[in-house]
């Protein structure tokens, strides 16, 4: 005997049976439908979830953005404030590095920072690059760094000397020998031990190659 494939008649004590949607039988075939069976189509799932993840990049891209965002605007804050510093040192709205505002940005750092300031190399200097990076001699680069300053020596500030094509000048004495030299300032920086005016040469170094 063939089943009825209708549902049963709701009684007055029957709980309540929810609505069938009835779905339409060109779009799966009358018989899948006779048998209660419906196709499930692979490239319709993989739709859904290409469409799903695609959902899901625009909510995390709007939240990268946010967070962009916030960031730009604290660059633009700090890039302000700190062209209000460099106004404030330079006595003046011009912040170009030239000659006479090296000469002024000189006098500022020679008010704040005193001999003995320690201070090492920020990176090879120019005549041991090759040695370095270049696979020249090891030998012969232990030998020159007797006589020449090493990035990986450690400086005693000696004073603060002139202006040049590679801005301020500084007179150092290294520690381990006590010998001394006329290095720039851009090739310095504090070492670990005395780290109390690092701002000071950073922002120094900030604005020579900035402006």
């Amino acid at each position: 005997m063939t089943k009825s494939k209708k549902p049963p008649k709701q009684s007055a004590s029957s709980p309540s049976v929810p609505k069938i949607i009835e779905i339409d039988e060109g779009v799966f075939g009358p018989r899948l439908m006779e048998r209660g069976e419906i196709p499930i189509n692979p490239q319709r799932i993989l739709d859904l979830v290409k469409r799903i993840s695609q959902i899901d990049q625009v909510l995390l891209n709007d939240e990268d953005e946010d967070e962009d965002d916030d960031l730009f605007l604290k660059d633009i804050l700090d890039e302000d404030e700190f062209e209000l510093e460099l106004q404030e040192i330079l006595g003046s709205h011009n912040l170009e590095v030239n000659e006479k505002n090296l000469n002024r940005y000189l006098q500022f750092l020679k008010a704040r920072i005193k001999p003995t300031y320690k201070l090492t190399g920020n990176g090879e200097f120019d005549w041991e690059e090759e040695y370095v990076s270049g696979g020249k001699s090891k030998k012969e680069y232990e030998k020159l760094k007797k006589q020449q300053p090493s990035y990986t020596d450690t400086f005693s500030l000696v004073q603060f000397c002139d202006v040049g094509t590679e801005g301020i000048m500084v007179k150092v004495e290294r520690t381990s020998d006590r010998r001394q030299f006329i290095l720039p300032l851009i090739d310095l920086d504090v070492t670990q031990e005395d780290p109390e005016h690092f701002e000071l040469i950073d922002n120094y170094l900030l604005w020579f190659f900035s402006y």
